[in-house]
């Protein structure tokens, strides 16, 4: 590789594995937030349908730390995409380990994301988040919020509700969908309940109901317990390291307020 098309990381680096061709996609968002309901969504999706992973974006704005593996590996800090059929459509599925640290970040990583989809002939952006409600709920409810009224009731017809006041959406799940439209696309994001602390796999569940429904197919979600207590797990090792390091006066992982009031 000339020395020239090195990645400098100065600017998020796309790395593409694998050239994909689509027919008008759609993009479904699950980054890390509130109980990681769409990360556990996401999750799932791409294993359930199979999904084949075509890309990864890296970025200057993600920690400057990698993840050593057991195997011996070094892991890059990334958002995934996976292109995979849902129905009778293509949809790219991003995923990721983490959302950028700063809001310079968020935007740049939004925009670099879009621009990406746009140019595949993409032409919505589903984007999945936790709504935190302090509350166990047996069925929690989806909150719809969208780029436009059409799109909405698309959302609305399924069982999703509106919000009963306006709310701030923290994140990549409102500025993905929230940015859409000057893309060219048009763009919703689906609030589930969650309690907020825990891993929650009843939402990413109620979540994956309501994206099987537009899209009008079938999504197992048999295993979503069994990954919610796996990534339980790896959280309070993430959790236990980054307290090391405070004591060891090392930059830890960021923190993540105890009193969740807002959307993820």
């Amino acid at each position: 590789m000339p020395v020239s098309e090195m990645p400098l990381f100065r600017q998020p680096y796309l790395k593409v594995k694998e050239k994909v061709r689509l027919d008008s996609p759609a993009m479904i968002v699950g980054l890390p937030g509130i109980g990681l309901v769409s990360k556990l969504a996401a999750d799932n999706l791409v294993r359930v349908l199979g999904a084949r992973h075509f890309a990864t974006l890296y970025s200057p704005h993600f920690p400057n730390q990698v993840v050593a593996l057991k195997s011996g590996r070094l892991r890059l800090f990334g958002m995934h995409l996976f292109h995979g059929k849902l129905g009778q459509r293509d949809v790219v599925i991003v995923k990721g380990d983490l959302q950028p640290l700063t809001v310079e970040g968020q935007y740049e990583v939004s925009a670099s994301l879009l621009s990406l989809f746009a140019g595949m002939g993409g032409r919505e952006v589903i984007a999945m988040a936790g709504y935190a409600t302090n509350a166990v709920k047996e069925k929690p409810g989806v909150f719809a919020a969208a780029s436009s009224k059409g799109y909405f009731g698309a959302f609305t017809k399924l069982g999703a509700k509106p919000l009963s006041t306006p709310v701030p959406i923290v994140g990549m799940a409102g500025m993905l969908p929230g940015l859409s439209k000057l893309y060219g696309m048009r763009g919703v994001c689906l609030l589930v309940e969650t309690p907020g602390p825990i891993v929650d796999a009843n939402g990413a569940k109620t979540l994956t109901e309501i994206i099987g429904k537009y899209f009008k197919a079938k999504i197992g979600s048999a295993k979503l317990s069994a990954r919610a207590k796996k990534a339980g797990a790896l959280i309070a090792e993430f959790e236990k390291q980054a307290k090391e390091a405070a004591q060891q006066q090392q930059p830890p992982f960021p923190a993540v307020p105890k009193d969740v009031s807002y959307i993820r």
